[in-house]
This record gives structure tokens, C-alpha cells and sequence, in this order.
């Protein structure tokens, strides 16, 4: 059996699920602006599964977006692990506006969108694509979480999903395999361990600054998901 793998968030990074909550929204969001012709259906619409096809295809340069958060026993620390249950339809979503939507209109419902959470048990990421602006085009919004990316990586993320020329064909991927999470004993091995053996190096699955204790330990405690 291949080995459990998981990542720990940064101090950074976990912060930004802390101070999340119902009037504070830590995911960040873009919204760009396409012609409709070359994913335009014949009913007027867009092709969905064309487009969750190329996603599926730049997914291997973005291994986070299919990973979710799971948390230390004692501390409740977030860490990453392979979702093994990924589902990319319910991450590429479609809406529509009253045709033809005005830019006020699409706003108005980037608004709404926005304004709902993300999904802490799935990766921390949507895209939308939204159909019906006026002179044949729609819009993609994407919308992820601070924790996933900052302004670099936001740049990366554009990256990996535009190319600055139009591409209507693409390399099918890679067949996915989710490696194995950690269970609960291999994560409170890996928090214990430095405790009970000072001086002893992280293990190669940890990643980050590993405090114990002060506002750490009680972030965490906050984090941690309640049954």
C-alpha cells in the first residue's frame, strides 16, 4: 500500500481559516469576460462538459485543487490530503442571466455568489460559467479560498487555465490517483512526535512552521469541526 501523504498549512495560511466567518469571507474571486462562438450549443447556450473537459485537462498543474482540508486530533491543525472522492461537476458550475444580461446584472450576481461559503469538506474552490451577456459572450468566475492562494499564486492559477491564443483542442490527462490519507493514529504520531523527541527534524510530510501552544493551539481548537 503507497504511503499516507498530507501537507500542513502554514501559521499563515491557517489564519485564514480562523478568522473566517458568517460576515467575513476569506475566499477571493475573478470574473473574466469570453465570446460565447466556439463553446456557443446550438439552443444559444454554452458547452459545459467542453469546458469541465479543459479543467479536467489543467488539473494536473494545480494538485491543491484536488485536495481538501482534514485536522490533527489534539490540536486540530488543517492539513491537506488527496480528496478521494473529487467530483469536478460540482466545482464547474453553470448559471445564466436574462438574456441579454447587462454587465450591472452580471455583477449582481457575482454579488450572490460570493456570498455563500465554501464547502469546507471539498476543495476549497468554484467556477462558475455564466451564460447570456449581451453580444454573445458569458463569463467565469472563479472564486477560492485565501488558504489556497495569495496574489502570486492567484496569477499562477490564471496561468495555468489561459493560454494567450485560442486552443480548441488539448492533451487528454493523466489518469488521477489519490494517494492514501493519513489516518488518525499516522497525524497524532506526527504531532506528538517532536514533542516527546526535542530536537528531532519535522516529518517529510510537514511543511510550515510547527508551533505548539499560544495562539497556535488555540486557532486550531476553533478550526477543529464540530459533529
Amino acid at each position: 500500500m503507497a504511503n499516507a501523504w498530507y501537507e500542513r498549512l502554514s501559521m499563515l495560511d491557517c489564519s485564514f481559516l480562523v478568522f473566517e466567518g458568517p460576515q467575513t469571507y476569506m475566499h477571493i474571486a475573478a470574473a473574466t469576460i469570453f465570446a460565447a462562438d466556439p463553446l456557443a450549443t446550438r439552443d444559444g447556450g454554452i458547452d459545459l462538459g467542453r469546458i469541465r473537459e479543459y479543467f479536467a485537462a489543467r488539473l494536473p498543474a494545480l494538485p491543491r485543487y484536488r485536495q481538501r482540508l482534514a485536522y490533527t486530533p489534539l490540536e486540530g491543525h488543517p492539513v491537506w490530503v488527496d480528496d478521494d472522492r473529487f467530483d469536478l461537476s460540482y466545482h464547474v458550475r453553470h448559471s445564466s442571466l436574462p438574456r441579454p444580461g447587462s454587465e450591472v446584472q452580471l455583477r449582481e450576481l457575482c454579488a450572490r455568489l460570493l456570498e455563500r461559503p465554501l464547502n469546507r469538506s471539498k476543495p476549497l474552490w468554484e467556477a462558475w460559467v455564466i451564460e447570456g451577456l449581451a453580444g454573445g459572450r458569458f463569463a467565469l468566475l472563479l472564486k477560492v479560498h485565501h488558504c489556497m492562494v495569495d496574489g502570486l499564486a492567484g496569477v499562477e492559477l490564471l496561468a495555468a487555465l489561459l493560454s494567450p491564443v485560442a486552443e480548441t483542442q488539448w492533451d487528454d490527462p493523466p489518469a488521477w490517483a489519490p494517494r492514501p490519507a493519513p489516518s488518525g493514529f499516522e497525524l497524532l504520531r506526527d504531532e506528538v512526535g517532536p514533542r516527546a523527541r526535542p530536537g528531532r527534524p519535522p516529518p517529510a510530510s510537514s511543511t510550515g512552521p510547527r508551533r505548539h501552544g499560544g495562539w497556535c493551539a488555540t486557532a486550531c481548537a476553533v478550526l477543529r469541526p464540530h459533529h
